[in-house]
C-alpha cells in the first residue's frame, strides 16, 4: 500500500509540475509575442512617419516646380490649379475649372506672404496651397488636392498593419517554437522523474513484500527454532535481498541508458558474454537448464561496459526463465557486416511472433515462462542498444524456443 499511495502522490505531484510548465509556456508565449507586437508596431509607426514626411516633401517639391515653371494659368498638372496676380493690378487670374472654392482660396492666396498652407477646400476636401513671388513683381499661388495624398497614406497604414498582423502571428509561432523548446528539456526531466518513481513503484513492490514476509516469519521461527534449522530460510532471505538489488541496479542502468551520454571505451562483448554466462550458470543449473557460450575471438564495439552486461544478463535470464527443464540456453557472439551479434537462444516454449513488439514494453510478460524479472527485463535491453546505436531482433515460434539478438556497431 505504501508503494501504491507514493506512485499516486507522484502522479498527482506530475499533474501539478505538467500544469506549472503549461502556465510557464503560455506566459512565455505570451510575453515574447507582446514584446515582438510592440517592436513591430513601432517600426510599423515609424515608416508611416517616414514615408509620410518623404511623399509630403515630394509634393512640396513638385509645387515648387510648378510655380517655377509656369507661364500661365491654363495648363497645370492634374489635381492642381494655379493662380496669378500680374504686378500694378489687383486682378487674380485662376485655372478656368477651379471650383468657386478654389477660385476664392488661390484669390486670397497671392496676397499672401510666400510660403506654404494647407486649408479646406469644402465637401471635406483639403488642399495644401503654396505661394510664391517672382522678381517681376508678379504673384502666383498652386493649390493640390491632398485626396491622392491621404490615399496612399491610407494604403500604406493598411500594408503595413497587414504586415504587422502576420509579423505577430509569426511572432506567435516562433515564441511557441521557441518556449516548447526551453521547457522541453524540463518536460523531459520531470518525465524521466515520473517514470523512474512508476518504475520503482512497481518494480520493488513484489520484492519487497516477499523479503518483508519472509523476514517476518523467520523472526517468528527464530523464537522456537534453532540457528541450525534456519540456515536455508537465511539462504533464502539473502537470495531475496540479492534479487532486490538486481531490480534496483536494473532501474539505475534502464535510466542512464536513456538520458546519459554513453562512456566512448572499448567493450569486448565476447568476454562480457562470457562473463555474464559465469555468473548465470547456478542459477540455470537450479532451474535445471545448461547454459553455455559460443564466442570465437574478440568482438569489440564502444560504450559502456556495465550497462551491456546488464543487458546481456537480462537477455539470460529471460531466456533460462523460459526453458523447459533439461533444456539449452546458448549465448553466440559474433561479427556480422561490420557489426557484434549477441544472441541469446533457448529450446523452451518459445514466443507468438506477434507479441514480439509487446514484449519490449515495460512491465509487459509473455503468455509463457516464469522468468524472475519483473518487467523491465527485454525494455532494459532494448534502451541500452538504441543508446548504443544498435537494435535488438527476435525470432522463435510457439514450442519451438527464441533468439533475442542484440546488434551493435563494431569498433
Amino acid at each position: 500500500m505504501g508503494w501504491a499511495t507514493g506512485s499516486g502522490r507522484a502522479e498527482a505531484g506530475g499533474g501539478v509540475d505538467e500544469a506549472r510548465l503549461d502556465r510557464a509556456r503560455r506566459t512565455s508565449v505570451a510575453q515574447t509575442a507582446g514584446v515582438i507586437g510592440i517592436v513591430l508596431l513601432l517600426v510599423g509607426a515609424l515608416m508611416f512617419v517616414l514615408t509620410s514626411r518623404q511623399e509630403s516633401r515630394a509634393l512640396d517639391a513638385g509645387l515648387t516646380e510648378v510655380l517655377a515653371a509656369a507661364e500661365d494659368v491654363d495648363d497645370p498638372p492634374p489635381g492642381q490649379f494655379l493662380a496669378r496676380q500680374r504686378p500694378g493690378t489687383a486682378a487674380v487670374e485662376v485655372t478656368r475649372n477651379a471650383s468657386p472654392e478654389l477660385v476664392r482660396i488661390l484669390g486670397g492666396a497671392v496676397g499672401r506672404p510666400p510660403g506654404r498652407y494647407e486649408t479646406d477646400a469644402g465637401d471635406d476636401r483639403r488642399v495644401r496651397v503654396l505661394v510664391a513671388r517672382r522678381a517681376d513683381g508678379s504673384r502666383w499661388a498652386v493649390a493640390a488636392d491632398l485626396a491622392p495624398l491621404r490615399r496612399r497614406q491610407g494604403q500604406l497604414a493598411v500594408a503595413l498593419l497587414v504586415a504587422e498582423l502576420a509579423g505577430l502571428a509569426g511572432a506567435l509561432v516562433a515564441a511557441a517554437l521557441l518556449a516548447r523548446r526551453a521547457v522541453a528539456p524540463l518536460a523531459t526531466a520531470l518525465t524521466l522523474q515520473r517514470r523512474f518513481v512508476a518504475d520503482a513503484s512497481h518494480e520493488l513492490r513484489t520484492p519487497l513484500t516477499v523479503l518483508h514476509t519472509r523476514a517476518q516469519m523467520l523472526a517468528r521461527r527464530a523464537r522456537s527454532q534453532p540457528a541450525d534449522r534456519l540456515t536455508d530460510q537465511l539462504d533464502q532471505l539473502v537470495a531475496d535481498t540479492r534479487a532486490l538489488g538486481e531490480v534496483v541496479e536494473d532501474l539505475l542502468v534502464s535510466a542512464a541508458a536513456e538520458h546519459q551520454p554513453l562512456p566512448d571505451t572499448e567493450v569486448d562483448l565476447a568476454e562480457v558474454a562470457r562473463e555474464v554466462v559465469a555468473s548465470m550458470s547456478a542459477y540455470a543449473r537450479e532451474h535445471h537448464v545448461e547454459l553455455r557460450v559460443e564466442a570465437a575471438g574478440p568482438a569489440r564495439v564502444r560504450g559502456a561496459r556495465t550497462a551491456l552486461r546488464r543487458a546481456l544478463t537480462a537477455l539470460v535470464d529471460n531466456a533460462v526463465g523460459h526453458a523447459t527443464a533439461g533444456g539449452h540456453v546458448t549465448v553466440t557472439v559474433t561479427r556480422r557486416d561490420g557489426r557484434v551479434a549477441a544472441a541469446v537462444a533457448d529450446d523452451g516454449v518459445g514466443l507468438d511472433p506477434a507479441e514480439a513488439d509487446r514484449l519490449f514494453d515495460r512491465f509487459a510478460h509473455g503468455t509463457a515462462g516464469a522468468g524472475r524479472r519483473f518487467g523491465l527485463g527485454l525494455a532494459l535491453v532494448q534502451h541500452v542498444a538504441q543508446a548504443h546505436r544498435g537494435g535488438v531482433e527476435v525470432a522463435g515460434a510457439p514450442g519451438r524456443g527464441a533468439t533475442f539478438t542484440m546488434l551493435l556497431p563494431a569498433a
